[in-house]
């Protein structure tokens, strides 16, 4: 049950702080973000996916680095969003 408990912390914290996986890909994403930062998003979005789909072998490492990230993004997002 564990194992339960810290995916569903994961998801909650991650959604939380930028939304779902899939609105950092394509039209989640501000009209004329960065290149660099729709590589980013979908990265982020990615590294999401295989945490969450292979969640016993996720280390709280791994948690914590993509929660880090997921709030960097999300500030760039949110920047790149004002500016349009």
């Amino acid at each position: 049950m564990k194992d339960y408990e810290r995916i569903g912390r994961f998801i909650y914290a991650f959604q939380r702080t930028c939304g779902s996986a899939e609105s950092l890909t394509g039209a989640g994403l501000p009209p004329g973000a960065s290149p660099e930062l729709v590589a980013r998003a979908a990265n982020l979005a990615q590294r999401f996916n295989l945490i969450a789909n292979d969640f016993a072998a996720a280390t709280d490492e791994e948690f914590a680095s993509t929660l880090e990230e997921a709030a960097e993004v999300k500030t760039l997002i949110d920047n790149a969003g004002s500016k349009v």
